[in-house]
């Protein structure tokens, strides 16, 4: 594999190279000349490609070089000595101590690379690799530990995760300047480092779930709100209440408390979770096609203004009475959001869900779930960390969770709603 990286050099090869490495006839016996001639071309390679310049825009062909380095080993009956003399020229030093050899007695030659050629290697694996990686020796251990090939790492791979937690958003660990390392940040963050962690320990957690079972629970009261209910996410409600499927069993209706405000449908998970669920829409079905998404905020018949502005220099809104009292008994949110809207129609949506999760200032336990759907798979979706910024998720004091849904399939809602209950046990 060929690549190309940018490295700092020394310019003027011939000049700076110390005597003891000037590659001429004195160094190598009579007996070596396809050596001398094959130390000759490695030498015009570096030469011709400045690995020593100190030119910040010249480029290297390491792989190549590489390759051919080793196809020229492989030919030659001399390869050690050969190796002691590329080690003095790699490194750039007069001594020529023994070379590794590894398991098929072949020269190792990552180790003679520079060390910020190492770090760009390294690079171009994933988190699994540089974890296996680590385990090589202590030379790798402590590359694959370094900062800055964890901070691109996790910079390349956070707006891949479908699932974002309070305890997995790195952001919250940068914004305290956590004394973490940024790998112990990433795997600790990692959905996919916990789903393995979870299945490590896969014993522990169904004997666990057995002795909870026996425990008698309280059947969450969850309300369900959000923009995405109104938007192209709209059936949503109508799949998981509505529609037969293998994630949510309808058991009964309830009525409402408040004059007919907040009733709605006892749903049972697969697994074996209930929820009291409550749908709260923001205006009648007529309404809401009539004036479109616009002039959602200014006609919710949820809220009201207050009469003030919020460090953003927006209208700060707050719930009906009706609707303070009602969230008053609730154990747990659920914010649906259409993730294949544009940023200011999500970022329209935090004044409701704000005078929402307001009302429970007598505990900071009650859960939030955000399900940020999209209608299919066909559809453009904006990853979960765009979502957690742009509903300020930093700032909100209790448990919450973002994780990427499908609206036609019911895809991870079932998931997201498990981990809603389970935290709605702790309220």
């Amino acid at each position: 594999m060929c690549t190309l990286i940018e490295t700092s050099n020394l310019t003027g090869w011939d000049a700076n190279l110390p005597r003891s490495h000037c590659l001429n006839s004195q160094l190598i016996d009579e007996n070596q000349t396809d050596v001398s001639n094959f130390l000759i071309s490695v030498q015009n390679l570096l030469h011709k490609y400045k690995m020593y310049s100190k030119s910040q825009d010249s480029t290297v062909a390491s792989g190549g070089l590489q390759q051919f380095i080793t196809q020229k080993i492989r030919k030659s009956d001399t390869s050690f000595n050969l190796m002691k003399k590329l080690r003095a020229l790699y490194g750039q030093s007069e001594s020529t101590v023994p070379l590794p050899f590894d398991k098929a007695d072949e020269p190792n030659l990552f180790g003679f690379l520079p060390v910020d050629l190492k770090l760009y290697i390294f690079s171009f694996l994933d988190a699994k690799s540089l974890c296996m990686a680590c385990c090589v020796n202590q030379e790798w251990s402590q590359l694959t530990c370094d900062n800055l090939l964890w901070q691109h790492r996790l910079e390349c791979d956070w707006k891949s995760w479908s699932t974002i937690t309070h305890l997995t958003n790195p952001q919250m660990y940068i914004d305290v300047e956590c004394e973490w390392s940024t790998k112990e940040i990433y795997l600790k963050c990692s959905p996919e480092f916990q789903r393995q962690l979870h299945q490590a320990n896969s014993t522990f957690h169904q004997v666990s779930s057995v002795l909870k079972s026996f425990i008698p629970k309280k059947i969450p009261k969850v309300a369900m709100f959000g923009p995405g209910l109104e938007q192209s996410t709209s059936g949503l409600v109508r799949k998981m209440l509505y529609e037969d499927n293998e994630k949510f069993k309808r058991v009964a209706m309830f009525p409402g408390q408040f004059d007919g405000l907040g009733g709605g449908m006892t749903l049972k998970f697969c697994v074996g979770h209930s929820v009291h669920l409550s749908v709260l829409y923001s205006a009648s079905k007529q309404e809401r096609e009539n004036r479109g998404d616009q002039n959602r905020l200014n006609q919710n018949k949820m809220l009201q203004g207050m009469g003030s502005m919020g460090a953003d220099g927006k209208p700060e809104y707050e719930l009906t009475p009706q609707l303070k009292d009602f969230c008053k008994t609730l154990d747990a949110f659920i914010c649906v959001i259409d993730a294949s809207e544009t940023q200011e129609t999500i970022e329209n949506a935090r004044p409701e869900l704000e005078a929402m999760i307001r009302e429970q200032k007598s505990t900071s336990q009650t859960p939030l779930l955000i399900l940020s759907c999209i209608k299919d798979n066909s559809k453009h979706r904006l990853p979960a960390s765009d979502i957690v910024s742009m509903l300020k998720l930093s700032a909100v004091s209790q448990p919450w969770m973002v994780i990427d849904c499908v609206t036609d399939t019911l895809d991870a809602v079932d998931t997201g709603m498990v981990w809603m209950v389970d935290q709605a046990q702790y309220k």
